[in-house]
């Protein structure tokens, strides 16, 4: 499987204030914004009526991107064992082969917690392997 990391993403309580720190604080630039995310979150995510909040941000010293996601819906987001609670967080892979590489995560005992999900830019989804911590596989249609 070949992979490239793409992104790391944090769980927000304020999407404005917390991409004002990383923008203040350690020189980020936000270079993407969505407001109010409804279909494509709920869908990756697994959790009926999620919505979000989501920002990307840059760095001129690397081309790691740092995502930002602040979560809502009505529901109670701290029982939902899921990667939207504020102060959790994902790393993203981006995948030549989406299908592939959920088989071979499922073989080392990851849990798929979504559906495969389209997006402008390709198709990904979200997982939890076995000691907890949350991932997402994209494979992409074009650069981002």
């Amino acid at each position: 499987m070949n992979i490239k990391w793409h992104h790391s993403s944090l769980a927000v309580s304020s999407l404005d204030q917390a991409s004002r720190f990383y923008q203040e604080v350690f020189g980020f630039k936000e270079t993407f914004r969505v407001k109010d995310m409804k279909k494509e979150i709920a869908s990756v995510a697994g959790v009926k009526n999620l919505r979000c909040d989501l920002a990307q941000l840059e760095h001129p010293q690397s081309p790691h991107v740092l995502e930002l996601i602040a979560f809502r819906g009505d529901t109670n987001l701290r029982e939902i064992p899921k990667p939207i609670q504020v102060g959790s967080g994902h790393i993203s892979f981006v995948v030549d082969d989406l299908e592939g590489a959920v088989e071979t995560v499922k073989k080392y005992g990851a849990e798929v917690l979504g559906s495969v999900t389209m997006f402008s830019e390709g198709k990904s989804i979200y997982c939890r392997e076995p000691a907890g911590s949350f991932i997402e596989l994209e494979e992409l249609t074009r650069a981002i």
